[in-house]
């Protein structure tokens, strides 16, 4: 039995194409597919800066506040400052007309009390 080599090379070269070809279609579905992957990515990372944005905003409203209420502490501690000045003006006051009455009354009682 005669074997023809070039049908043997043309079959060979024939497997050897359709293998390439598989390979072709099997990259261009990987190809796809990194692509489908780099737009999931890049939302992602989209998403991921509006995130760290917000975050960044929400520090800075905290921050705000935080420095609000170190004001009002601050207020506060003063207005606690002046209660407590006036009450001792009060209290002063106080024994300071108690004492004038006393001695007005100690000077009537003993008899040197002029009109």
């Amino acid at each position: 039995m005669y074997h023809n080599p070039n049908h043997n090379a043309s079959s060979q070269l024939n497997q050897i194409e359709s293998a390439v070809q598989q390979l072709i279609q099997q990259t261009q579905q990987a190809t796809e597919m990194y692509q489908q992957m780099l737009r999931q990515e890049q939302e992602n990372a989209a998403v991921l800066q509006q995130l760290a944005q917000r975050e960044q905003q929400a520090t800075q409203t905290i921050q705000t506040a935080l420095q609000g209420h170190q004001t009002a502490i601050q207020q506060l501690n003063s207005i606690t400052n002046l209660c407590h000045q006036v009450s001792q003006t009060m209290s002063t006051l106080q024994n300071t007309a108690y004492l004038q009455n006393n001695s007005q009354n100690f000077t009537t009682q003993s008899g040197f009390y002029r009109q």
